[in-house]
C-alpha cells in the first residue's frame, strides 16, 4: 500500500507513516517521519499518485484532508472530538478509543484544511502543545471553527506538567512510565493497557479538570483577519548579494577596473571578472602554484559574469581583451616578413615537387629511384611557415580547439558577451552528445591524447583554457538540467556572478576611461604576455610560484571553513561541486594578483604574499554569495519563479485580497491550464504572502480567496 515511499530520505532512516482515510477508509495519502535521532527531523507528505498506485512526495490538493476522516465518519456529532498537533499525537489518542483529528502540514498549515466535517459537532476539544506555536496553531482553529455554519462547543484544555514543547504524547509517557518505559509514541499502546481502562480514566480527568471555554476573542472577523496572526514573509528572492570590493586588485589594476565600470556604467563585477579572465589569458600555462609537495594548481579561471542585454557587456568586453588583441596584432606584424618568405619558399619548393614527380611517374629502374630520394630529402626540409599566436577566441567547437590549443603552446581563452559556447559543449555540433573532456582537462591542466580518425592526433602535457564569460541570465537557467554540465563538474568549475542590473538607471554621460589607466593596464597584460617560460625554448615548463607562511595559514582557514559549510545543512551543501573547487580558486585568483602586481619583474622569484591571498578570500566570499544567487538561477523552481510573478502582480494591483479564478485570469498567458497556478499558491502560502480564505459562489460556481498579508503592501 505505501509503494513509493522510501525507506531513507536525506540520508535519514524512515521512522513511521501515518496513513489518511476518507469516511469511506479508502487511502488517501501518508505522511512518513525520517529521523536518524541526530540531525532535525524531516517530516514528507505523499498524496501524490502515479500510474495510481506509486506514491509520489507532495502535499494534498487544497483544501487538505483530516488526519482521522474515517474515525470521524463512524461515530454521531454527540461524541466529543480531540483536536492535536500531529498525527503521532492524534494516532496516540485513537489507540485508546477516542476521536482526534489534526490536519497535515503542521502548525502553519490550518487554513490549508478543510474542517466543514466538523460542522455539527456539539463539543471539541483542543490541546495546544506547550509552546507558542502549538497556542498559534489552535488559536488560528479556534477561529476557523467558530465561522463554521453550525460551530460546536470549543473548550481548550492545557494539560498539566508539559515540558516546553511538550504535547499529548509526553502526558500519555509521564502517565504509564511505570509500567511501560519504552514506549515512545510512535506505535499504538498496547491492547492490554487500553483494556485496563485506567490510562483512559486519568485522560479524561484531566481533560475534566484543566479544560475551559475558549475565549470569544479569539474569533477572528474578516476586518481583523487582515492585520492580525500574519507571520512575517519568507523572502523569495536568494540572500542579499554583497558589494563587490573595489580594493583588490593591484594598484593599476584596480584604477582601470573601477574606471572602466564607472565609464561604461556597469556593475564594477563585469569589469572584475573580464579583467580576471584576460590576465588569466596572458598567464596561463606559464605559471604553476605549489600549495604541497604533490598539490599544484594551475593559473587560468573560468569566469561567467551573467547581465541582460543592453548592459554594454561588448564594451566591457572589448576594452579587457584590447592589450590581448594588441598583442596578436603585434606579433602579427613581426612574423609578417618571415611568413611571407616562408611561404614564397614554400611555393617555390613545391613547384620544384611537381616537376620532379611529373618526371618521376616516366622514369623506370634507377632513374625512378633516385628522383624519390630527391622527392623525399626536400620534402624533409620544406620551410616551416611561423604560425601567428592567438591568445583567445570567441566560439570554438571542442574539435577545432585540440588544434587551436596545440598550436598556440598548449594555451587558449574562450571570451565572449554570448552563450553559444554552452549550445556547442552541450553538443550542437556532434549530434546532441556533449563533448567535455578537453574543455574539463584544459581547466585542470592534465595531459590531452585525442585521437581523431583522419585528422593527425593531439596529444598535450599540460593543457591551459580560460573562460570569460558574459552570458545573459536567462541562459543560465536550466543549466542544471543538462546531467553531463553538473554531474561531471563543468558548472562546478566556473566563477559567477550575477550582478543586479541598473538599465533604466543610467545617465549615459559618463566620461571615458583616462588614458593613462589604460596605457598601464595594457602594459601590464604586455608585461606578463612577453614572460619567458622556464626551462628551454625546446621544451619550456611553467614557472613555479610558492606562498608565504601566513599566507598559505590564512587559505587553509578558508579551505577547511569551506570544507565545514559542505556538510549536511551548511551553506554550500547542496553545492558541493562547485565549492569543492573554491579552495584551488581562491589560489589560482591570489596568482593572477600576485603576476599582475609583479609583471614587469619575474614574479616568480617572489612567493605569494597575504596582502593577494586575502585579496582572493575577500573576492571568494563574494562569489560564494553569487554561486548561491546562480545556481538558484540555474535550477530555478518553477513554481519560486511563477510565485515571484504573482507576488509582483499582486503588488502592482494593490490586491488585498483575490481569487483564484482572478490571479489565473490575469495570467493566463503565461500558465494555460489551472493546475499550473497550484504549486504558485503553494508557495506563496507557505511562504506567508497569502492565505486563503472561505471559498464564495461566482455566477453558480465556488472560487478560492485568498487574503493578503498587509506587510507586502506596506513597501
Amino acid at each position: 500500500m505505501m509503494q513509493g515511499i522510501p525507506q531513507t530520505f536525506n540520508n535519514k532512516p524512515r521512522r513511521f507513516v501515518w496513513e489518511y482515510r476518507n469516511p469511506q477508509s479508502e487511502p488517501l495519502g501518508y505522511v512518513a517521519r525520517f529521523d536518524d535521532g541526530i540531525e532535525k527531523k524531516e517530516i514528507v507528505p505523499y498524496f501524490k499518485r502515479t500510474n495510481g498506485h506509486v506514491w509520489q512526495s507532495g502535499s494534498a490538493t487544497e483544501p487538505r484532508p483530516l488526519f482521522g476522516l474515517d474515525i470521524l465518519s463512524l461515530d454521531d456529532n454527540e461524541r466529543a472530538v480531540f483536536i492535536v498537533e500531529g498525527e503521532k499525537a492524534a494516532a496516540a489518542l485513537q489507540s485508546l478509543g477516542i476521536i482526534a483529528i489534526t490536519s497535515q502540514g503542521g502548525s502553519n498549515a490550518s487554513l490549508k484544511t478543510d474542517w466543514k466535517p466538523l460542522n455539527g459537532r456539539k463539543r471539541i476539544y483542543l490541546l495546544p502543545d506547550n509552546d507558542e506555536a502549538g497556542e498559534s496553531y489552535i488559536k488560528a482553529v479556534a477561529a476557523i471553527l467558530m465561522s463554521l455554519d453550525e460551530p460546536p462547543a470549543l473548550f481548550i484544555v492545557r494539560l498539566p506538567n508539559l515540558p516546553p514543547a511538550g504535547d499529548v504524547i509526553d502526558w500519555i509517557i509521564s502517565n504509564i512510565d511505570e509500567v511501560l518505559p519504552n514506549w515512545d509514541g510512535y506505535e499504538p499502546l498496547p491492547q492490554s493497557l487500553i483494556e485496563n481502562g485506567a490510562l483512559l480514566n486519568d485522560f479524561k480527568e484531566a481533560v475534566q479538570q484543566h479544560c475551559k471555554p475558549v475565549p470569544d476573542e479569539w474569533k477572528v472577523t474578516s476586518e481583523q483577519a487582515d492585520t492580525t496572526n500574519w507571520q512575517a514573509p519568507i523572502s523569495l528572492e536568494s540572500a542579499k548579494l554583497p558589494p563587490w570590493p573595489d580594493d583588490v586588485f593591484p594598484g593599476s589594476i584596480q584604477d582601470f577596473v573601477s574606471a572602466l565600470s564607472e565609464s561604461t556604467e556597469t556593475p564594477p563585477e563585469l569589469s572584475a571578472m573580464l579583467v580576471l579572465a584576460a590576465i588569466s589569458a596572458a598567464a596561463q600555462g606559464k605559471y604553476r602554484v605549489r600549495i604541497k609537495a604533490d598539490y599544484f594548481e594551475p593559473v587560468n579561471i573560468w569566469s561567467c559574469a551573467a547581465l541582460p542585454p543592453g548592459s554594454r557587456k561588448t564594451a566591457v568586453q572589448m576594452a579587457a581583451t584590447a592589450p590581448l588583441t594588441k598583442w596578436e596584432n603585434l606579433q602579427r606584424e613581426k612574423l609578417e616578413p618571415a611568413i611571407k618568405k616562408a611561404q614564397a619558399d614554400d611555393a617555390t619548393i613545391r613547384e620544384q615537387l611537381n616537376f620532379l614527380r611529373k618526371q618521376a611517374s616516366k622514369a623506370k629502374g634507377a632513374e625512378f629511384e633516385q628522383l624519390k630520394k630527391e622527392i623525399a630529402a626536400i620534402e624533409a626540409n620544406l620551410p616551416e611557415i611561423p604560425a601567428v599566436p592567438q591568445i583567445w577566441a570567441q566560439d570554438v567547437t571542442p574539435e577545432n580547439l585540440g588544434t587551436i590549443m596545440a598550436n598556440n603552446n598548449e594555451r587558449m581563452a574562450i571570451l565572449s558577451d554570448e552563450a553559444g559556447i554552452f549550445d556547442i559543449l552541450g553538443g550542437r555540433y556532434s549530434g546532441g552528445i556533449p563533448n567535455l573532456d578537453l574543455f574539463l582537462q584544459g581547466h585542470a591542466g592534465s595531459a590531452v591524447r585525442v585521437n581523431r580518425g583522419s585528422r593527425p592526433p593531439v596529444f598535450m602535457q599540460t593543457p591551459a583554457l580560460t573562460f570569460g564569460l558574459s552570458p545573459q541570465p536567462e541562459v543560465l537557467r536550466g543549466l542544471t538540467e543538462k546531467p553531463s554540465f553538473r554531474g561531471r563538474g563543468l558548472l562546478g568549475r566556473f566563477l559567477y556572478v550575477v550582478p543586479p542590473s541598473n538599465l533604466g538607471y543610467r545617465t549615459l554621460d559618463k566620461s571615458p576611461i583616462f588614458p593613462d589607466y589604460a596605457a598601464r593596464y595594457d602594459g601590464i597584460l604586455t608585461g606578463i604576455l612577453n614572460q619567458e617560460m622556464a626551462g628551454s625554448k625546446e621544451e619550456p615548463t611553467p614557472h613555479i610560484l610558492k606562498i608565504t607562511a601566513d599566507a598559505l595559514q590564512a587559505w587553509q582557514s578558508f579551505a577547511l571553513e569551506v570544507e565545514t559549510g559542505m556538510r549536511e545543512g551548511g551553506t554550500h551543501a547542496h553545492l558541493t561541486d562547485w565549492a569543492g573547487k573554491l579552495p584551488g580558486a581562491v589560489i589560482r585568483i591570489a596568482a593572477l594578483l600576485h603576476i599582475a602586481r609583479h609583471a614587469l619583474v619575474r614574479a616568480w622569484e617572489k612567493e605569494i604574499g597575504i596582502e593577494d591571498m586575502n585579496a582572493a578570500l575577500r573576492i571568494a566570499d563574494v562569489l560564494s554569495a553569487h554561486s548561491l544567487a546562480v545556481f538558484d538561477l540555474m535550477g530555478a523552481d518553477p513554481a519560486l519563479d511563477g510565485a515571484r510573478i504573482v507576488l509582483r502582480w499582486i503588488e502592482h494591483e494593490g490586491k488585498t485580497e483575490f481569487t483564484f479564478r482572478d490571479c489565473h485570469y490575469a495570467h493566463k498567458t503565461r500558465y494555460k491550464r489551472t493546475a499550473e497556478l497550484e504549486p504558485i499558491m503553494e508557495v506563496l502560502i507557505e511562504r506567508h504572502y497569502i492565505r486563503p480564505k472561505a471559498a464564495k459562489l461566482l455566477q453558480g460556481r465556488p472560487s478560492r480567496i485568498y487574503e493578503v498579508n498587509p506587510i507586502i503592501l506596506e513597501k
